[in-house]
């Protein structure tokens, strides 16, 4: 998977392109540089579906593990009992399976203040044991917020950091 991340990386190029371009020629375009990376894992003996759906990249190798950079939705199978607050625009999402345990996050922006999403976490969590929580202050640069949630089936981290230009969060969720 690793070396996927970096094909697309070395394609975003192609993508941009991709998304600068209108209608037809779009699609098109979309459908060929799908291929050139779906062709560049093949290469790397990986095999992936790629799809460039309104600005984004989303792909999914023969084991089921999917990346999506620029998406908007959880990965498929996020579990229910960790919700996404309404106000996260998400703008990465994945999901990966080591050792038969699945693996989930998202990272995006938050619209509202970073110490609501934070106390939005800790309640919305409850049935969950809070395994680590801690705000750091750094005055004008921001705040930090970790915390970290387990039950018998999930392990829950959420950072959370807020500077000058807005609230961003990284969440995961991994299975026990």
């Amino acid at each position: 998977m690793k070396k996927i991340i970096i094909t697309i990386s070395v394609l975003s190029v192609a993508v941009m392109l991709v998304l600068a371009l209108g209608g037809c020629t779009q699609n098109i375009a979309a459908k060929i540089a799908e291929k050139a990376i779906e062709n560049a894992a093949a290469k790397e003996g990986e095999s992936v579906d790629v799809n460039l759906d309104e600005g984004q990249v989303n792909m999914t190798d023969a084991e089921g593990n999917e990346v999506s950079i620029g998406g908007s939705t959880k990965p498929k199978g996020w579990p229910d009992v960790v919700p996404v607050n309404d106000n996260i625009t998400i703008q990465f999402s994945a999901s990966n399976k080591t050792d038969n345990k699945m693996t989930y996050s998202i990272s995006g922006t938050y619209n509202g203040a970073s110490e609501d999403l934070y106390n939005y976490y800790k309640s919305a969590l409850t049935g969950f044991a809070v395994d680590n929580d801690s705000v750091t202050d750094a005055g004008a640069d921001g705040k930090t917020y970790i915390l970290m949630f387990s039950n018998d089936v999930y392990t829950v981290s959420v950072f959370i950091t807020d500077d000058k230009n807005g609230v961003n969060i990284i969440m995961g969720v991994t299975e026990k």
